[in-house]
């Protein structure tokens, strides 16, 4: 047996064989990665762009265009001076049902700014109708054609006493999309729910009391990340195949931003290491084309934003960022400073627009799209932060946002519980273990896709 007491003085060598000595360790658990990529869910939060869904399949009207052209289908020759042409629209003027725009007495502005007058529309072959243009002036030549050649209607004109042309009309574009069940699971002992650890608090500040805590972090952290990866990247769902073998279900996904935009967006490519302000150019002459409004928000890999940065430094100098962030933080973030703060956006005037750019952390992640042979760090995605509303309903509709499951009180955004013997109040199980869930019912929501551009570097 071990005396309680013995003849000798406090020394080094004897208390620490107590463990009385706290070890010489920093009490922090540093956070040598940092946030290890920001959330793009977050943006989406911080920004407001999230709405309820009562349904796993949601979706919008967006309104067509009012005013078409034409698009020729093959290679016409050039007519002698003073004579007619005619062409055949190709299959992209035609709807479903062979409809099409241009009628008779229409007037066409050809390439080479001669008009012609659409003196007979003929159906014969109703997947191919043909166009026959007279001069208005005979003394001028119809420019040859060719395949895929557009040619717009500028007018059209009617004798006296005549009729009215054939009725027109816009439809509107139906966008539909799944929400996606999410989750992420940790578990631990009872007897791992006691354990202490000397880094009691993490170097941004938060309190890990215990080793599991952090591995809650980390499971909210995992659960960000699969859900970014969803609403940036994640295609929807078409393979009949794809059931769950247990239920026999389908499984369903949702269709992310960069998908959607190359579905029916627009791709600007750079040259890598020689960016040029022209780009911002280029990109507002589409964005003009596609009546985007006055805020682009520009999310950037960490390359392309380096790049960005370099080239436009004299740029960000402007005195007139002020008065550009002030008035973002006004219409965007109801004049809160803190929360116009926490998105950090970067801002740029140029060509009538206001660019915001921000930083996609998780773009540089080496074990996410920042792994050896993506192209992600070199990637920006600009879209319209504004709301336009749906023709149908007359709701209001954000530009990027995010839906999640919800009915009434109970809503599935995001829902944590845990199940077990393990912890204070009442034990669900015999056993001396506990499991933290995680679940969310989300998916992406996006409208106007042809005002946004993935900026990226030429193949």
């Amino acid at each position: 047996m071990e005396p309680d007491a013995i003849a000798q003085i406090y020394a080094s060598d004897i208390i620490s064989g107590f463990d009385f000595y706290k070890p010489e360790e920093m009490n922090k658990l540093f956070r040598s990665r940092g946030d290890q990529g920001a959330s793009y869910f977050q943006i989406l939060r911080s920004l407001g762009f999230e709405e309820p869904a009562a349904l796993d399949t949601y979706g919008h009207y967006e309104e067509n265009r009012y005013h078409e052209k034409c698009i020729v289908d093959a290679i016409v020759a050039q007519p002698a001076v003073g004579a007619t042409i005619t062409f055949t629209l190709d299959s992209d003027s035609l709807d479903d049902n062979n409809n099409f725009y241009v009628r008779e007495n229409d007037i066409i502005l050809f390439p080479n700014e001669v008009t012609g007058h659409v003196t007979a529309i003929d159906v014969t072959t109703p997947t191919a109708p043909t166009v026959t243009c007279t001069l208005h002036d005979d003394t001028l030549q119809f420019p040859a054609l060719t395949a895929g050649e557009e040619l717009i209607i500028i007018s059209d004109a009617w004798v006296e006493g005549s009729g009215q042309p054939e009725p027109a009309l816009s439809g509107a574009w139906h966008y539909t999309n799944d929400a996606q069940i999410i989750k992420e699971t940790i578990g631990f002992t009872g007897s791992e729910a006691v354990n202490q650890t000397w880094f009691n608090v993490m170097s941004d500040g938060t309190s890990i009391p215990s080793y599991r805590f952090k591995g809650q972090i980390e499971g909210e952290y995992r659960m960000a990340l699969k859900i970014d990866g969803a609403l940036l990247f994640g295609r929807r769902t078409v393979n009949d195949l794809l059931v769950d073998s247990e239920t026999g279900r389908p499984i369903k996904t949702t269709e992310g931003l960069v998908p959607y935009i190359r579905r029916i967006g627009n791709e600007q490519t750079f040259t890598d290491g020689s960016f040029g302000v022209d780009e911002f150019d280029d990109m507002s002459y589409t964005l003009d084309r596609e009546h985007a409004g006055e805020y682009i928000m520009g999310m950037l890999g960490m390359s392309l934003q380096t790049q960005v940065e370099n080239t436009l430094k004299t740029y960000f100098n402007d005195t007139n960022i002020q008065y550009a962030r002030q008035a973002v933080n006004e219409e965007l973030f109801n004049s809160s400073e803190s929360l116009g703060a926490s998105v950090n956006f970067k801002f740029l005037t140029k060509s009538g627009r206001t660019f915001m750019f921000r930083k996609m952390g998780v773009f540089n992640h080496p074990n996410l799209y920042g792994a050896t042979g993506y192209s992600m760090p070199k990637m920006g995605i600009f879209v319209p932060i504004d709301k336009q509303r749906n023709p149908i309903t007359g709701d209001m509709i954000p530009s990027v946002g995010c839906r999640y499951r919800k009915l009434g009180p109970y809503s599935r955004r995001m829902e944590t519980w845990q199940i077990g013997g393990v912890g204070p109040g009442m034990k669900i199980t015999q056993y001396d273990k506990s499991d933290v869930y995680w679940r969310a019912h989300v998916g992406a929501h996006y409208i106007g896709g042809n005002r946004m551009v993935i900026l990226e570097p030429a193949a």
